[in-house]
């Protein structure tokens, strides 16, 4: 089986894309853990996120400018309606959540628990988004629910890097909630960058409330992350609300500029031409 790094190599072979892709990612992350505890060096949590995350994120920036996939993925480009951005609004709430225990944070902690924030979110919603498009093709249903389960995979390099294991896989369930909620609404507004923008700043809130007394996918105990499970699911809630509206089977990549799937509202702004109006837009969830 060729395994060559192109897009239909990456829909041919979904399955094994994915776990090949998780595991690099999850490989770099660890090493870099690694890395640091062999030498000495005396990182911070926040700093050795921002190494992990500058350096994923360039790696996951060069792969997908190779594949060509930044307007497919939905990481460019703009919403056909500007309401319809209002769907990430929960995910956006969901961000500013560690805000409510309250903190006291220099500007210089604020920058780089922003920069840890930005960096991190690029290269998981990257990630996520290109598992999803490899899956799409499979059906609607099969992506999400495999696209939700890598993320939560993905997030399990917690128990490497000193994470304590039933409470880090207790933890893997908030990022499975939080996976689908987000494939719900990528696949609703057929933009990624909005719900990166969300992630990065919930991260971002959650490095100044932590600062460097933790990460937020180490967990210590079952009861310090059932909060985040609790959130997480009211977020999955909204997604099967999302899922509900209608949406279309994968489309062939670059359609529409957005990437896979068309839903109702956006393909209203590309009815112009006539070969746009010959379109049937398929409403299925398969």
């Amino acid at each position: 089986m060729s395994l060559t790094f192109d897009r239909d190599s990456i829909r041919r072979h979904p399955l094994t894309f994915s776990v090949l892709l998780i595991a690099a990612v999850a490989g770099v992350d660890v090493l870099i853990v690694a890395t640091r505890d062999l030498l000495s060096l005396q990182f911070s949590v926040i700093t050795t996120g921002i190494i992990s995350g500058a350096v994923l994120s360039v790696l996951g920036a060069l792969a997908i400018r190779r594949l060509g996939l930044w307007r497919e993925l939905g990481l460019i480009g703009r919403p056909a309606r500007r309401q319809t951005l209002l769907w990430c609004l929960p995910i956006a709430i969901y961000g500013v959540l560690p805000l409510t225990v309250g903190l006291d944070v220099t500007a210089g902690k604020v920058a780089s628990a922003a920069a840890f924030g930005v960096l991190i979110a690029f290269w998981k919603l990257a990630v996520l988004g290109l598992v999803l498009y490899a899956w799409l093709p499979r059906g609607a249903r099969a992506a999400a629910a495999l696209t939700a389960c890598s993320f939560a995979i993905m997030h399990l390099t917690g128990v490497v890097v000193g994470g304590v294991v039933v409470p880090t896989l207790v933890l893997s369930l908030s990022y499975l909630f939080l996976g689908f909620a987000f494939v719900a609404v990528r696949l609703r507004i057929r933009l990624l960058w909005p719900l990166a923008c969300c992630y990065a700043l919930f991260l971002t809130t959650a490095a100044m409330v932590l600062q460097d007394n933790g990460a937020s996918n180490l967990a210590g105990s079952v009861s310090d992350v059932l909060p985040a499970v609790f959130s997480s699911l009211l977020l999955a809630g909204y997604g099967l609300i999302v899922w509900r509206r209608p949406r279309a089977t994968a489309e062939p990549a670059g359609h529409l500029g957005d990437g896979p799937g068309v839903t109702s509202e956006n393909a209203a702004g590309a009815t112009h031409s006539p070969a746009a109006r010959a379109r049937r837009v398929v409403s299925t969830h398969d």
